[in-house]
């Protein structure tokens, strides 16, 4: 039995990601941070004859991630890939203030880019460190971080500010990198990836591709394609490098 588990999946990418990870046989665990979300969202896959699993988990609570580990291993025994999709972005953030300590130098709250940092780019590390010997159980262990165009020092030459989120996904890049250096020597590929500019909550009706555009170039252009030998790089959603 093929297994996956997904934070932040109750809507949006992560989601769409439940979906067609379903769709390509394996059994998915749906977290969101309240349970009632999760298990609404898993009820929706479900319908589509998905085989779907909610569990709750609040990726900012080390605590409820060695819970979740605990409770993966004992109902499974393994683990073949993780899609650490969870995040925040102070843009969305409906109080302008909370958006203004993040975007301009003259406002700039170190607490709150602080939070960007716990959530953005430890807690994904975090949950390979409790998933770690489920993963390597697996015959093809694989670690999806979704990362972002905006974690990219080569490419921050344009837009202003957007301290908390910017940096924290830079910062998830390269403790990405470091992980994967570890992971490396026991078979498990560990990735970041830039999803593209997408419909969801965060992106905007706007952008460029639909979630299912989105998640489904990411499967098939570098989840069903890498080996070991990429793992640490940094890919867009198309199965390209992103540069760093």
């Amino acid at each position: 039995m093929k297994t996956a588990l997904v934070t932040g999946a109750y809507k949006g990418l992560g989601l769409e990601w439940c979906r067609q990870l379903g769709k390509k046989g394996y059994t998915v665990i749906l977290t969101a941070r309240r349970l009632g979300k999760a298990q609404a969202a898993a009820d929706e896959l479900v319908k589509e004859g998905l085989t779907i699993l909610p569990k709750a988990v609040d990726v900012a609570k080390e605590a409820q991630i060695t819970n979740l580990a605990a409770e993966v291993g004992k109902e499974f025994g393994h683990l073949d890939v993780l899609v650490n999709n969870a995040g925040i972005n102070s843009k969305d953030n409906p109080d302008e203030l909370v958006v203004r300590k993040s975007t301009f130098l003259s406002e700039l709250d170190p607490e709150e880019i602080l939070k960007h940092i716990s959530i953005n780019s430890i807690s994904p590390i975090l949950m390979v460190k409790h998933f770690r010997k489920l993963l390597n159980k697996s015959d093809r262990p694989m670690v999806v971080s979704i990362s972002s165009w905006l974690g990219s020092i080569t490419t921050k030459d344009s837009m202003r500010g957007h301290y908390s989120y910017c940096t924290s996904k830079t910062a998830l890049n390269m403790m990405n990198r470091a992980m994967s250096i570890e992971l490396r020597e026991e078979g498990i590929i560990s990735i970041v990836v830039n999803p593209g500019w997408v419909q969801t909550d965060m992106g905007g009706q706007k952008a460029d591709l639909t979630p299912e555009q989105s998640v489904g170039g990411l499967i098939e252009n570098v989840l069903e394609k890498i080996t070991i030998e990429d793992t640490g790089s940094f890919y867009q959603w198309n199965g390209t490098k992103h540069p760093w």
